[in-house]
């Protein structure tokens, strides 16, 4: 894991994707959608978390543990620039992690003279920051149902505190568990990590549910692009090729047959066709089956989505 302060995918997607590619139906990563987890769902309860406590959103750090019953209920918009969260013991059930703190000063969200710029320009910048260090930093992004979310500065009086915004993941699965723990990986599993990197950091880009149609469409061409390169390593990853198609170029051909439903998506002219050339490109073509087949094969566990 990178470092906290370094710039270094949503989720009911993910966990539709991998089910769904299982069976041969679609493949996608990291989805930013939902927030919840077994005990924190509509009408479900669940063990309380322990030693639960408010904090200030600007003193979030790595590996704090956050209940995010409260963020469910906030808007989209809310939830990325609350005020105070809700952390506790990571060794009873929550509903997200902190995995990294990432510096803000010298991006878009900052003027020149270092005054703060707005809210909007903090979170494209702590969006893209937190991505890359999601991709890089995880050893294993695709072991659970992720989502990754930020909570930036939204004020000039929270810029002059931190000039920092806080990353943190959520995931379906038990409600104990270590979602950011490291995990030590073979030569073979870390190649197929690293091969994923672009098309994982595209992913954590997807822009929030209540982004412009500008954003979004510059997100597809943002996958198209995640998308070629990461085929062009799996195909050329060495420790890949030796285990045999199913181990890369499978997946990289399934993933690379989503690219024309991107460029639709990137093109699109309203909002409505840009969501369903999306939704061609998520449920089309079945990487998902080719991701679990790579995974078996390089002795990676399934996912966790329950």
């Amino acid at each position: 894991m990178a470092g906290a302060g370094t710039p270094v995918p949503r989720q009911s997607f993910w966990r539709r994707w991998w089910k769904a590619g299982v069976v041969g139906v679609v493949c996608v990563v990291v989805v930013v959608v939902g927030l919840s987890l077994p005990g924190e769902e509509e009408g479900e309860t669940g063990p309380p978390p322990r030693n639960a406590r408010t904090v200030a959103a600007v003193d979030l750090g790595m590996w704090d543990c956050l209940v995010t019953q409260e963020l469910l209920e906030l808007s989209p918009a809310d939830s990325r620039t609350v005020g105070e969260v809700t952390v506790a013991d990571c060794g009873g059930p929550h509903g997200g992690e902190v995995f990294s703190r990432v510096s803000l000063v010298g991006t878009a969200a900052e003027n020149e003279d270092g005054t703060f710029r707005g809210a909007a320009q903090a979170e494209d910048a702590a969006r893209a920051a937190c991505a890359e260090e999601f991709a890089e930093g995880m050893t294993d992004p695709y072991s659970h149902d992720f989502t990754v979310r930020v909570i930036h500065p939204a004020s000039s009086e929270e810029w002059t505190v931190r000039q920092s915004a806080a990353c943190w993941v959520s995931a379906r699965g038990l409600p104990e568990y270590c979602l950011v723990c490291e995990t030590k990986l073979t030569d073979d599993q870390e190649a197929f990590r690293r091969a994923l990197v672009p098309y994982t950091r595209a992913w954590a880009g997807r822009p929030p549910e209540d982004a412009s149609l500008g954003a979004r469409r510059a997100w597809a061409s943002t996958m198209e692009r995640g998308i070629e390169e990461a085929a062009w390593l799996l195909r050329g990853k060495p420790e890949l090729r030796r285990l045999g198609p199913e181990a890369g170029a499978d997946l990289a051909d399934a993933l690379t047959a989503q690219i024309p439903y991107w460029r639709e998506a990137a093109a699109a002219k309203d909002p409505e066709a840009h969501e369903q050339a999306v939704t061609e490109a998520e449920l089309a073509h079945s990487a998902g089956g080719e991701v679990a087949r790579a995974r078996d094969l390089i002795g990676l566990a399934p996912v966790i989505t329950e």
